[in-house]
């Protein structure tokens, strides 16, 4: 691929050739997996590095990864061998690699190199994969130090292009020449060198056309080989006769079954390979990206095939294990090969694992450890092991070919008088604490030792060394005590018994209110208590011990929920008993559940009419009362009070003066009630308590437009229970009860009448009874002729004048207090007329 034009970047590591150069031991295997990998130089920009190694943290150590390119812009990552490796008989090579998380670039180079190159350059990157010369850099970057040969994992599709320095090559078919998804070979170079011999072009294919694909698009690794992600590649070199190798490159695909596909067949190389080679392997990306990874690098010699496994026989020892011990695993192993010789310090305690194991831990027995002469060690965990114990083990010879797998078995002597802890025990208390007697066997002249092997501190246990005795002091929870016996010329053995200290569950007494003639689930268990844990409590076990009087119940069996359903119009309190089990059996105590079934929610409303007040402008205030109470022992919630004024009141223009709460005071009114569009009088936020009432006040100014206004009025009330949501309603009775005949009975419905009178009464402002004979007389235009009440007062309050049936014959003297007959002076006063139940207020001005 293109990459962006950067100057000159050439990766050098120097290095003194005495202090790297360790010669490998064929087979040799660098799995990647390690915080750490022996004898692997890593470089790049940014460096190459181990996924598991500490300073990344990615992977855990023994499941990591080479990563030799994250998924950015412009990475360039490599590492190489100081391993030397004969290329005299030939190599078989072999690695997995891993793609992915990125747009698809560039590539991954697997290369090989003189071990005698010093010090060592790694290649151009971009299209050339870090093996070949790269021309776009300033100065160019030579390739890789003495390369003999470059295999192209070439995602991109420019390291088999002839282009950026590349010596041959074929021209693609994707644009600028692209040969995407291909296997490319490049041979042998040295240095920045743009002649034609110079990392040559050898070989390519595009995997496409051999109906594979080169890489899986993905954003996850495909560590196994069963997954359609998975990529190996096996890489051949041949010995030809004429010089130089046959080299072949094979893909393995995952899936079920894998897959294997030949994309290059043997292909003739003739150049002959140095004495001793290197490897290194490097990748890159540039504006397009992926991760690059590697794991589990193999090479060995290519004709291996005709070597044989070492054989490795059963060994058997006859030792107590309970007792450390050494087996000579390798001395009766040989290899069947020329010259062969079994390789004592190659002894593996886990085949199945990758890599020597050297050890292997056998559970509540002990641990093996292989030897570098040939033995393994055993040392159990304590001397109370028993029984036999046994490690399966190969080895290598010194071509290291491995052996089949073998058996090592301690074998014990037979022990005619084994440990017996008796059984086990499960103990349920309701108290703190609890004792348990241990009974362990015994013969004659054996000693032995209780110990406790696990469960909560604490434990007493009062003589250890009986083998009857007690523990005291023991906690809930599960313990393990193990009791060990030595018998004089047998081994010890032991014998565990395990006691389960258990607390008895609690049922705890509830309470709970019904629905009037509807069922109702209980879940008693939602306060029952275990000390074990409350999930120790077997919800399958509750047990009705009592039924109800007044009901019928009925257990889920897998819940524990209780349903109680009343009989039809039963009202009051029921009750009934019942018990539950642990997960261990263990029954609880007797719980009793009360249920209050409570009398059904009602709600009554009473109007009254309770003040009509006339003014001078012919209007009136009129007062009403709305009652509300609650009939019920249930709360009853989102009241609502509704009186629509304008329905009734078509012949008078009205205005609200107030409305308010008058007991609770604590209820919230609709101030925006006007009687007419806003007909609801409270807010949704009141709540009426059982058997209590509450009251409303509105004073409304009414003024009729005819003589004589006769209305009836009705109003409503809504409200829900608040145990259950459901609806009450009624409608307003007159009067301040809403039950005025039979007490709760809420049934009466009589309109609140309104009368309203408009007579033209006529009260003059003032009078000057001064006797010149004109308005000596205070007199009120009484139409009708009916009786007027008429009392006067002063400015400090006093009755001054007072007549029950006034006939316009009030001079201006005093008729009460202590100045009766005398004149009184003049001023303003205070008058109060009542008419013919409607009283008129005011004030007059007397002059003289």
């Amino acid at each position: 691929m293109k990459i962006k034009l950067i100057p000159s970047l050439i990766f050098t590591v120097f290095f003194m050739l005495i202090s790297f150069v360790s010669k490998a031991q064929f087979p040799y295997f660098e799995s990647f997996r390690n915080a750490t990998a022996n004898n692997v130089v890593f470089g790049g920009a940014p460096n190459a590095f181990l996924t598991a190694s500490p300073s990344a943290s990615i992977d855990p150590d023994g499941d990591g990864y080479l990563r030799l390119t994250n998924n950015n812009f412009d990475q360039k990552g490599f590492i190489y061998s100081t391993s030397n490796f004969t290329s005299q008989d030939g190599l078989r090579m072999s690695f997995e690699y891993y793609v992915y998380g990125g747009s698809g670039a560039d590539g991954i180079c697997f290369f090989l190199f003189d071990a005698a190159a010093n010090p060592f350059n790694i290649g151009g990157f971009g299209g050339s994969l870090g093996y070949s010369q790269f021309t776009l850099t300033n100065p160019t970057s030579p390739g890789v130090s003495k390369g003999y040969l470059g295999i192209g994992i070439d995602e991109y599709g420019n390291f088999s292009n002839p282009i950026e320095g590349r010596q041959g090559g074929i021209v693609g078919p994707t644009p600028p020449g692209l040969s995407p998804l291909s296997v490319t070979l490049r041979g042998q170079g040295n240095g920045a060198a743009t002649t034609a011999n110079n990392y040559p072009y050898l070989t390519s294919v595009q995997t496409k056309s051999l109906g594979f694909d080169l890489v899986y698009s993905s954003n996850a690794r495909f560590p196994d080989s069963t997954k359609i992600g998975y990529r190996k590649t096996f890489i051949d070199l041949k010995p030809n006769p004429a010089g130089g190798y046959n080299i072949t490159v094979k893909i393995t695909v995952g899936g079920d079954p894998i897959k294997t596909y030949t994309a290059i067949d043997n292909y003739y190389y003739p150049v002959n390979a140095p004495t001793a080679l290197r490897y290194g392997i490097s990748s890159s990306t540039g504006n397009s990206t992926n991760f690059h990874e590697i794991r589990n690098v193999f090479i060995d010699t290519y004709n291996r095939g005709n070597l044989l496994p070492p054989t490795a026989l059963d060994d058997n020892i006859t030792e107590c294990s309970g007792r450390p011990s050494v087996i000579n695993v390798t001395q009766n192993d040989v290899s069947p090969n020329p010259g062969g010789i079994i390789n004592k310090g190659s002894i593996d305690l886990n085949p199945q694992l990758t890599g020597a194991q050297k050890t292997f831990v056998v559970a509540n027995k002990g641990t093996f450890t292989a030897n570098n002469d040939g033995t393994v060690s055993y040392n159990p965990f304590n001397a109370s092991v028993s029984g036999q114990v046994s490690v399966k083990y190969t080895v290598n010879d010194n071509y290291g070919i491995t052996s089949n797998v073998a058996t090592a078995t301690i074998k014990e002597p037979i022990t005619t008088n084994p440990s017996n802890a008796g059984p086990d025990q499960l103990v349920s208390i309701s108290t703190t604490t609890a004792s348990v007697t241990l009974a362990g066997n015994s013969t004659n002249n054996s000693t032995g030792q209780w110990t406790q092997i696990s469960g909560p501190l604490g434990a007493i246990i009062v003589n250890p060394s009986s083998p009857n005795t007690t523990v005291n002091n023991m906690n809930l929870g599960i313990y393990v005590f193990r009791w060990t016996l030595d018998n004089p010329g047998e081994c010890v053995s032991s014998d565990d018994v395990q006691i389960i200290i258990n607390a008895i569950p609690v049922a705890v007494n509830d309470n709970v209110i019904g629905v009037y003639n509807q069922p109702v689930q209980i879940n008693v268990l939602s306060n029952d208590t275990d000390r074990d844990g409350n999930n120790t409590i077997d919800k399958k076990t509750v047990v009705i011990k009592s039924n109800p009087l007044h009901g019928t119940v009925k257990v889920d069996p897998v819940t524990g929920i209780v349903t109680y359903t009343p009989n039809p119009g039963f009202s009051g309190t029921d009750s009934f008993t019942y018990t539950v089990k642990d997960i261990t059996g263990s029954e609880s105590n007797v719980g009793t559940v009360e249920i209050i079934i409570p009398i059904p929610p009602k709600i009554g409303l009473a109007k009254s009419l309770t003040k009509t007040d006339k003014l001078l402008d012919g209007s009136f205030n009129v007062t009403f009362l709305f009652t509300m109470t609650n009939y019920s022992a249930i709360t009853l919630e989102k009241l609502s009070l509704k009186d629509d004024l304008g329905l009734n009141f078509i012949e008078a223009d009205f205005n609200v003066i107030s409305l308010k709460s008058v007991a609770p005071t604590a209820f919230t009114v609709n101030n925006a009630y006007n009687g007419k569009s806003q007909i609801e009088m409270l807010l949704g936020n009141n709540q009426l308590l059982g058997q209590q009432t509450a009251q409303i006040e509105l004073v409304v100014n009414m003024k009729p437009k005819v003589d004589v206004v006769d209305y009836l009025n009705t109003a409503f009330v809504q409200a829900s229970s608040l145990l259950d949501g459901a609806v009450v309603t009624d409608q307003s009775t007159d009067g301040i009860k809403p039950d005025p005949l039979v007490p709760a009975d809420v049934s009466p419905k009589e309109p609140t009448p309104v009368k309203l009178t408009i007579v033209k009464l006529f009260i003059p402002d003032g009078y000057s009874p001064n006797g010149d004979g004109i308005n000596d007389f205070f007199v009120i235009n009484n139409p009708t002729g009916s009786p007027i009440s008429f009392e006067v007062y002063n400015r400090w309050g006093n009755v001054v004048y007072k007549s029950s049936a006034y006939t316009n014959n009030w001079s201006g003297k005093c008729t009460e207090g202590i100045y009766i007959g005398q004149d009184l002076p003049a001023g303003t006063y205070y008058y109060i007329v009542n008419y013919n139940s409607t009283k008129y207020v005011g004030f007059l001005t007397l002059n003289r």
